[in-house]
């Protein structure tokens, strides 16, 4: 399980968070959409522990694993996902 508990975070003047909670229970799959600055990727380094709440905790029970695609890999760094696949793809990308 991974809880949110009152949460609070703050980028610069920017406030993205105010006493946010949530819990994932095991086997669901969750989603998180919003527009640019919403606050998603901060939101996701605070559950994988690359950041902390400026307020509250995030809490992840032992044995829980969390897998993700890191959008800023090494050579394909300042590239978008779908072009690093495109070039990849060889004549098939020139169909698209």
């Amino acid at each position: 399980m991974i809880r949110l508990e009152n949460i609070g975070k703050q980028n610069g003047h920017q406030i993205l968070f105010i006493e946010a909670s949530a819990t994932l229970l095991k086997g669901e799959r969750v989603g998180l959409v919003g527009p640019n600055g919403a606050g998603k990727t901060t939101l996701f380094r605070m559950i994988t522990g690359q950041e902390h709440p400026d307020e509250g905790q995030v809490a992840v029970d032992r044995g829980v694993t969390i897998g993700y695609f890191n959008q800023d890999v090494g050579e394909m760094s300042g590239r978008s996902a779908v072009s690093e696949v495109m070039d990849g793809a060889g004549p098939v990308s020139a169909v698209a």
